[in-house]
Parts: structure tokens; sequence; C-alpha cells
């Protein structure tokens, strides 16, 4: 193989190799890369442009001269003021004019570029990045004698444009990923900084709420304001767990045994003694259906604490959460008094409350009068059954 053919492969190693625009000084390593290239391909000058992002124009990256060694950058050449030109780089692999003031598609450019820089032949590269065109890499002759560029010269041309366009692709998916680096760090401290809100304002309202209750006037209202103290206590708790780690789901696990024991903590006295059995499977739920679930089970477990179990009766409650198919099943079950519901719901704001949660979540609820009180809640564990179990599970129902 020729000395020459040997020089442009080792050349083309060589470049692949480096990570061009991988760091901070990029001029450095263009006058670098342009100081080896014109040595091998002996052309006095290569520039690498870049299309702006408004298509119009393109810039220098860098142009490199290298009888006088000189390298500037950020030249700009106008679309409008040579219309023919990138229509031939938009539309050819290659663009060669061994003689620019004659080619049609060179010759605008003779006054504003070719005539102040002596250039009297080239050989441009596009540079395409997935097919679209994002730069030119030009081969640039100086003097009054043409260049003739050989077949070994387009290829060798072509070659180091693929990998220098190869490195800009990299350099451009570095400089995505860096945004969105950035950009999640900055979302990660707004939601933690919103979630250290919310946890204070609750906190105020809570405070309100006791020191509203200190001054009610009898025993009804201050059991009001104890319950709606329950019902943001509940939220409270909901809210620590399921934002913690900034989840899309949470595991419903921890929440319910984290759920019951405060429940269970501010129920029980020594007039009261009722047990909590708890049954949940390790389901991971979506935070959409976590806080409505969360707070029917509040509900659920408070209403059985003050009306399933009169004059300080012991009794169990029972609750249960599993998987079945494609559904998630949940069963709070009392061995109190039990109810009628169809006479209940009538007068029952607790009821309410738990029969729109329950659509919130896409689920059927039921009340049954079962050795006590039976309430089943089914809802459906991923979004593309919703149709199908919605429809199911009414004539399941009926």
């Amino acid at each position: 193989m020729p000395t020459k053919d040997l020089d442009l492969l080792y050349e083309i190693n060589r470049i692949s190799k480096i990570h061009t625009l991988q760091r901070d000084d990029i001029d450095t390593i263009m006058i670098d890369f342009a100081a080896r290239i014109t040595s091998t391909i002996h052309i006095e000058r290569l520039s690498v442009w870049i299309i702006n992002k408004e298509r119009s124009a393109i810039v220098s990256m860098g142009e490199y001269d290298l009888p006088s060694k000189s390298f500037k950058r950020d030249s700009v050449l106008n679309e409008s003021d040579s219309p023919n030109y990138f229509k031939s780089i938009s539309e050819n692999e290659i663009l060669i004019a061994d003689n620019v003031y004659e080619s049609e598609a060179t010759k605008e450019l003779a006054d504003t570029y070719f005539r102040p820089l002596n250039i009297i032949s080239l050989m441009d590269i596009p540079l395409r990045i997935e097919g679209r065109l994002v730069g030119i890499m030009c081969f640039e002759q100086t003097g009054s004698k043409e260049r003739i560029f050989s077949e070994k010269d387009k290829l060798f041309a072509m070659s180091v444009g693929l990998v220098f366009a190869s490195n800009l692709e990299a350099r451009q998916r570095r400089a995505i990923q860096h945004s969105l680096d950035k950009e999640l760090k900055e979302k990660d401290i707004l939601i933690k900084e919103v979630n250290h809100r919310v946890k204070n304002n609750i906190s105020v309202i809570s405070s309100l709420l006791n020191l509203q209750a200190s001054k009610a006037k009898d025993e009804f209202h201050a059991g009001l304001i104890e319950e709606c103290k329950n019902k943001i206590n509940a939220i409270s708790s909901i809210h620590a767990l399921t934002y913690r780690d900034n989840s899309a789901e949470v595991n419903v696990e921890e929440l319910v045994n984290n759920l019951i024991n405060e429940l269970h903590d501010f129920n029980t006295d020594s007039d009261h003694q009722v047990q909590i059995n708890v049954d949940v499977a390790p389901i991971l739920i979506s935070v959409d259906k976590v806080i409505p679930l969360a707070l029917i089970i509040n509900e659920i477990i408070t209403n059985a604490y003050k009306h399933a179990f009169p004059n300080g009766e012991k009794g169990l409650i029972t609750l249960k959460l599993w998987v079945e198919g494609e559904t998630n099943i949940l069963t709070i079950q009392d061995n109190g008094v039990g109810f009628d519901p169809n006479i209940v719901k009538e007068n029952s704001l607790g009821i309410e409350i738990i029969q729109g949660l329950s659509e919130q979540m896409d689920g059927i609820m039921t009340f049954q009068k079962q050795n006590g009180t039976l309430f089943s809640l089914v809802f459906y564990r991923w979004i593309f059954f919703r149709q199908w179990f919605c429809i199911y599970s009414k004539k399941q129902v009926r």
C-alpha cells in the first residue's frame, strides 16, 4: 500500500480515537485537529461551520490557516446572501469546486469570503446527525493554482466528516444530558421545598384546630373539630410517607401499618379496648390512589371505633388488602353491633365521603351487615384495565 494511503488511514484512525469537543478548551482541540488534517491532505485551510438555530446562516466553529498557523471562529455566512450554496450543501453528500469563482454553487461567496481569504478551490462535506444537516466541514486550497481533489481525497474527507459528526453528536447528547441532569436536580430541590412547606402548613392547620377545640362550647362541636383534626393528621402521615422518596408509587403495606398504629393510639383508652388485625400484601400503588385509599381506611376505622362498640365494649377490627388478578381488594370488618347501610346512608356524611373517595379511585365499594359490618373496596391495578374493570365490577355488584 502506498505511503500516502497509509498516512490517510493512520490519521482517520487517530481522529476516531479522540473525543473531539468533549473538553471545554474547544479552540485548542480544533487547532490540533485542523493542523493534522491540513498537513495530511496537503491543503492550506480547514474550517468547520455549524448551522444556527434559525437555519438561516452558518457560523464558523473554527477556521484554520496552515501557512500562517492562524485560527479564528464565529464568522457568519447568511443563506440570504448565498442561496445556491446552501441548497447545494443541503442536497449533496459532497460539494467540490475546482474553481470557486466559476462554480454556480459557490460563486455567490466570491467577494464576501473567497477573495479576502485567497481561496481558489474547495471540497465541502456536509455534517449530518440522524440525517439532519447540522454543519459543513470545508477543505480549502488557497493561491492561484486550482486543486483537483482525487477520489482518495474525497474518501478521506468524507471519513473525517463522519468521525467529526459522530463526535459532534456525542457533544450534543452530553449537553442535553447535562441540561436534563440540571433540570432534574432543580426539580428535586423544588419538590422538597414544596413538600416542606406543605408539611409546615398542615402543622399550622392542626395547631389552629387545637386552638379552636379549646374554645368549643359543647362536646358535639368539640367532637367535630377533633374529627377534622384526625383527618388532617391522617393526611399529614400520608403526605410524609408518600413524598418521602419522591416516587410515583408507594408501598401500601408500610402506609397502612403506620396509619393503623396512629389510629389505634388515638382511639384506644382504658375504657375502650379494640384490637386491630392487619393483613396487607406488599403492594405498590400509584400516588394518586394512595391518598384516597388511606383516607377511606381512616374513615372506616374511625367510624368503627366510634359506633361499632358502644359502652366501651371490647371488639375486633380486621383489615385485609390483597391482589386478585388485575385488581386490588380491600376489606375492613368489625364484630360490633353492625348497621343497616341503606338507612344510615341517607344521613351519613361519612358514607358520602367514602363513596366520593371510592369513585375518585375508580373503585367499587359495598357495605354489608355480617356479624358486625363488612366494608369492601375493589379497584383496578393498571390504567389500561379501567374500562373493563368498571363494567365488570358493576355487573358483579348487581
